[in-house]
């Protein structure tokens, strides 16, 4: 079968889109991804010949007369989920493993992931309004009573998942789903907390420096940096420094 392809947008900017293709790297599935510019017109023939919406990323695989068509981020997540992982997206174990899988404890861990991933999906709107995906900046804002409450219930779900886990563990222990959709939550954090005076608890602190240290994250990172289109839709609060290739211009 050919390799499914990613439909992404720039990866300074697109939080959904390094959602869809952390959740693809970290769960082993082999795939090639297309860059489109967000807000370009040239992104435009790409996105509609794939997607209603017109929204990245869209997940792409199947002959011309069989394709399969995933968009959105959740809806990809569930699809990777069922039909091309070994390892369960939302717990982290084997599912060959029918003990694990059918587990209480399994259960319990999979329907908290499941519920704190559609929380970051469907909510959450002050940090993701306010504190835009953007990688290469160091920003200041004037963060709203929305977005510290935003932040506030993060750090409550982060304080409830690592109780009792080592410094260096993901939410879950193994890497998830959970982890997959906090992921632009840790680098909308490395943008704008510091600079804005938004006091972390110093387990967020740890949990955010575990995801910085992730490969994955770090290669994302890497490749965004390189990028120098500047998308001002996406440009929030003072911009302090820049790192990457437009560090200098």
């Amino acid at each position: 079968m050919q390799k499914p392809l990613l439909i992404i947008g720039n990866k300074n900017y697109s939080s959904w889109s390094l959602r869809a293709w952390l959740l693809l790297k970290a769960f082993n599935v082999d795939f090639d991804d297309q860059l489109v510019e967000l807000f370009h017109p040239s992104a435009r023939p790409t996105l509609e010949a794939h997607s209603p919406t017109g929204k990245v990323p869209i997940l792409v695989y199947g002959e011309k007369d069989n394709k399969v068509t995933v968009w959105d981020t959740l809806a990809i997540a569930m699809h990777v989920n069922e039909y091309f992982t070994d390892i369960d997206i939302w717990t982290g174990n084997d599912k060959s493993n029918a003990e694990k899988r059918n587990n209480n404890q399994s259960r319990i861990n999979s329907a908290y992931c499941q519920s704190i991933v559609a929380e970051m999906h469907s909510g959450l709107t002050g940090i993701r309004n306010e504190m835009p995906m953007n990688i290469r900046a160091t920003a200041k804002i004037q963060p709203s009573s929305a977005c510290l409450a935003d932040i506030a219930r993060i750090e409550d779900i982060f304080a409830d998942c690592l109780k009792d886990r080592s410094a260096d563990s993901f939410l879950f222990g193994d890497f998830t789903a959970a982890d997959v959709f906090f992921a632009p939550v840790v680098l909308r954090l490395q943008t704008y907390a510091d600079a804005s005076n938004i006091t972390l608890q110093p387990f967020t602190k740890q949990y955010c420096q575990t995801m910085l240290n992730h490969p994955h994250i770090q290669a994302w990172q890497q490749s965004a940096l390189t990028e120098t289109r500047i998308i001002e839709e996406d440009e929030a609060g003072e911009i302090l420094s820049v790192v990457g290739v437009l560090a200098n211009k």
